[in-house]
């Protein structure tokens, strides 16, 4: 599903208009469409119903629902707030049909006023929120603060009309008072920050009416995704009848040190669930009967002595002849030696690449080498390596995930991962998706690690950098909710996913 922003929201609704759908009707298409969306949830007969308009064309969407929940039966009471302001021809409309049909509607010009109807706020059924649309880009102050708080405190359903009010609809970012919906409607088109991490936990359910919006009023160019079950199951790989071992890659993962060899087999384990045909851990030669004891399909290589746990470029080059994709960065040591070497193979690895963890605080120092690859490299970052490779503050990064993973992504091109709530995957060309799958329980040591085997997993089957990304991170998560409900999110270990991960694949009926 394609996700917009705010500007292209208001350009396809321009495109509508200047086709020929008048305002009015769209405005019809929204508050017809929302009131449907909370009969079929709730019972509205008999109930009360307060809904809370502003001056725009917000407000006039709440009136059409107001008219609606009325006629199947709802109490409905209309606070018009801060009245004084000019309306759109069309809201106007609506309001002067609310008063033909001698439907209540009260001013609420201050907070004098206001403060009489604040149990009508605690005795509400349901509350929609009709204040503000997607065009607020400021905090909600004075009145419309106090309606959002009031909102917030009440005991009823609350349902959020196109977007929460005080949302931002492209970051999903707060700006204020925010009004926390059980159900928020959008029309036309899904927004970006109702999907995004933080928006998403403001909005509860989301759902998208239909305002007979043009296809072709849809922008070109690289959008913004939410994946899907549906999308994942078209991506994955299909096997053969005739297939053999060769056909499904071969995975190589330099990683691990002394101290920080779980970091290794988690990587090499998540390729070799993830259907990898072949899976080699190179490390120091020390570190051999460490592996060997843990392993038994997965294989590894020493490319240095004991004495040396940094090995030569040559032989790193050389263990990628024939191979598919080579992971590097999960328990490697963070010193000198190893960033130089990160570096020149940054710059001379001849088979894609995917990297993590120690290797991306390497790469910190001169981010610029990534532009050097010859081939394909996906990054996975958690928001503290964005911040090293960037220099931005991590609080800056979590405000705009959306933008900066997608500036990060075209700046180096390279394919991003940012992992954490709704994880952000941008391509060198613009495009980026959003990740809905995962939960808080997944914040654990070595969830990183399992992540960057099923990504080398995948693209070494032949995936796509950007396909391979998006459904590594949809497994991922999928593995991490299952976990979650068969043990609660509190004591998810990352061998939990690797568990988990058959289901996650079960669960899309591939």
């Amino acid at each position: 599903m394609r996700l917009f922003t705010a500007a292209q929201t208001r350009a396809m609704d321009g495109v509508a208009i200047d086709a020929g759908i008048p305002a009015f009707s769209l405005m019809e298409l929204a508050g017809a469409g929302a009131a449907a969306e909370v009969r079929e949830r709730w019972p509205v007969a008999g109930r009360q119903v307060l809904v809370a308009c502003g001056p725009g064309n917000n407000g006039g969407d709440g009136f059409v629902i107001a008219r609606h929940l009325a006629n199947a039966g709802a109490y409905v009471q209309v606070l018009r707030i801060g009245p004084g302001k000019k309306m759109t021809p069309e809201a106007a409309l609506n309001l002067r049909i609310l008063h033909n049909l001698a439907l209540p509607v009260f001013d609420v010009p201050d907070f004098e006023v206001l403060g009489h109807l604040v149990p009508w706020f605690d005795e509400a059924d349901i509350l929609v929120d009709a204040l503000f649309g997607v065009g607020l880009d400021r905090a909600p102050d004075g009145l419309f603060a106090e309606v959002i708080r009031l909102f917030n405190e009440s005991p009823g359903l609350r349902v959020a009309l196109d977007v929460p009010s005080g949302l931002d609809s492209d970051c999903g970012q707060p700006l204020g008072e925010t009004v926390r919906a059980d159900l928020t409607v959008t029309f036309g088109a899904p927004k970006i920050g109702l999907y995004t991490s933080p928006g998403f936990e403001w909005c509860g359910e989301t759902v998208v009416v239909d305002i007979s919006w043009p296809a072709a009023a849809e922008p070109e160019g690289p959008g913004v995704f939410l994946l899907s079950d549906a999308r994942i199951q078209d991506l994955l790989p299909r096997r053969r009848r005739s297939a053999h071992k060769g056909n499904f890659g071969h995975v190589l993962h330099w990683a691990g040190s002394p101290g920080k060899a779980g970091a290794a087999i988690l990587a090499a384990e998540a390729s070799l669930s993830m259907g990898s045909g072949l899976v080699t851990v190179l490390c120091e030669a020390g570190m051999l009967p460490i592996f060997m004891q843990r392993f038994t399909e997965i294989m590894c290589e020493a490319v240095s002595p004991p004495d040396r746990p940094v090995p030569e470029l040559g032989a790193i080059l050389a263990a990628c002849e024939g191979r598919s994709v080579l992971s590097i960065g999960p328990g490697l040591p963070v010193d000198a030696a190893c960033g130089k070497l990160i570096h020149e193979l940054v710059r001379k690895c001849p088979i894609p690449m995917v990297i993590d963890a120690s290797a991306l605080t390497l790469l910190a120092s001169r981010p610029d080498t990534l532009k050097k690859a010859k081939v394909p490299v996906i990054i996975t970052p958690h928001p503290g390596e964005f911040s090293r490779l960037t220099g931005l503050d991590t609080a800056t990064i979590q405000k705009e995930r959306v933008g900066q993973a997608r500036k990060l992504a075209t700046r180096l091109g390279v394919f991003v991962v940012l992992k954490g709530a709704r994880t952000v995957i941008a391509g060198p060309d613009g495009s980026v998706a959003i990740n809905p799958t995962g939960n808080p329980g997944m914040a654990t040591a070595g969830s990183g690690d399992v992540l960057t085997g099923l990504v080398a997993s995948l693209l070494g089957q032949g995936l796509p950098p950007m396909e391979a990304a998006c459904c590594a991170a949809f497994l991922h998560g999928r593995a991490g909710d299952l976990a979650s409900q068969e043990k609660g999110e509190a004591v998810i270990r990352a061998t939990d996913l690797l568990d988990a991960l058959p289901s996650a694949l079960a669960s899309l009926e591939l």
